[in-house]
């Protein structure tokens, strides 16, 4: 559901289109409302072209559409194309709330195609001394503590510095999954020393991992949140994975367990948004979603990818690639709010393509998942393409 900003500023700019078409003909006054609805019933491109021919008339106040023209181009995707015709409305607007409105749509479309650099990695950080420290192992269990966290490992130094990451992790979890809500609960995070005591201690890991998570109930019937980790990886040094990746990764599969209790998180959407907690984008991904969604045996399409429970060895890229690649999808075309309520209605029973429907507040359409796998794999060519492009280009200047 859009924001009651949003509802606001659709309602006024509703009502003055509807004066000024009336103000000029009946028949202007058809196609404002025709591209109204085109919008309500998630049409962008009818929408867009309805209210393109609108604005091209020199009837009063007809220079309204560009909202219209505006926000199906967002809801598209085409960010800059967006900004260009919410300026368009912005030159013309002497209305204050509508400004206000279009300032900030503006904004959010200048974030979409030129967003906010991710803080760097904490691995990206640390010199070789600073890595050897860190790969040292005392005979002692140290422990430090958070906000959110009981840390032990058998490194003093390590610990303090996984408290802290654990920290940006989770507000950055928070931020994806929860809408920037807090999480009021405490982790227990063990740290051990290398694979044969993280396997010693996780029992039920599996057997290839470095990192795990468990949430159960202790025999008093407390809940019992804990991760567990490795220290060293197989050559003895400091595990940076660990910091980056499996820390993340694994405290967003906690998080998600927990909000959705008993009901079924798809396997797709749980990994994609671990993945999106991870502490930097794995371009790898992003190119192989692309190619696969391009043709190719190696394909899998949206409603299978929807229904896996697990993946097999020889798709195990594939899949994860393309998880992320429409986790990020979602994410970035919904709302904040329309984000939670899909995860909300997902927990409710319903499959994700109902689920979207639900917090779009569109009606009920039996293709919409077609048309979701769609637009979904248009743009991960399109991401694909560009990181391509943008490595060619480096190469060719290097």
């Amino acid at each position: 559901m859009a924001s009651r900003t949003a509802i606001l500023a659709t309602g006024m700019l509703a009502a003055g289109l509807t004066l000024a078409a009336g103000i000029g003909g009946f028949s202007t006054t058809d196609r404002i409302q025709d591209a109204l609805s085109a919008l309500a019933e998630n049409d962008p491109l009818r929408a867009e072209a309805v209210a393109a021919g609108v604005v091209g008339s020199e009837r009063d106040g007809a220079w309204r559409a560009w909202m219209i023209v505006a926000a199906a181009r967002q809801r598209q995707g085409r960010h800059r194309q967006a900004l260009e015709a919410y300026r368009q409305f912005l030159a013309l607007c002497r209305d204050p709330a509508e400004r206000t409105y279009a300032i900030e749509r503006i904004r959010k479309c200048r974030l979409a195609f030129a967003p906010p650099p991710r803080p760097v990695p904490a691995s990206k950080l640390l010199s070789r001394r600073r890595r050897a420290e860190l790969a040292e192992v005392d005979s002692q269990q140290y422990t430090e503590s958070t906000e959110h966290f009981v840390i032990r490992a058998y490194n003093g130094s390590l610990a303090k510095l996984v408290g802290s990451q654990a920290e940006v992790s989770l507000r950055r979890i928070c931020r994806i999954i929860l809408s920037g809500q807090d999480y009021p609960h405490a982790i227990n995070l063990y740290v051990w020393p290398d694979v044969a005591e993280y396997r010693k201690h996780a029992v039920s890991a599996a057997e290839w991992s470095g990192g795990s998570f468990t949430l159960r109930h202790d025999a008093s019937g407390q809940t019992v949140r804990r991760i567990d980790l490795t220290q060293r990886d197989g050559d003895g040094g400091f595990d940076v994975v660990m910091l980056d990746r499996v820390l993340p990764h694994e405290l967003c599969h906690l998080v998600l367990t927990e909000l959705f209790g008993d009901a079924r998180c798809p396997l797709a959407l749980n990994e994609g948004l671990a993945m999106m907690a991870e502490a930097e984008v794995d371009n790898s991904r992003v190119l192989l979603a692309g190619a696969a969604v391009a043709g190719g045996d190696r394909k899998i399409a949206l409603e299978t990818l929807l229904l896996m429970d697990r993946c097999k060895a020889e798709n195990a890229a594939v899949f994860y690639a393309e998880a992320f690649s429409l986790t990020c999808f979602l994410h970035c075309r919904l709302t904040p709010e329309q984000f939670r309520e899909t995860l909300a209605h997902i927990k409710g029973g319903c499959t994700l393509e109902e689920a979207v429907q639900r917090a779009l507040y569109v009606p009920y359409e039996e293709a919409f998942l077609e048309r979701l796998a769609r637009s979904w794999e248009n743009e991960a060519v399109r991401q694909s393409q560009f990181l391509k492009a943008l490595h060619d280009e480096e190469d060719t200047a290097s």
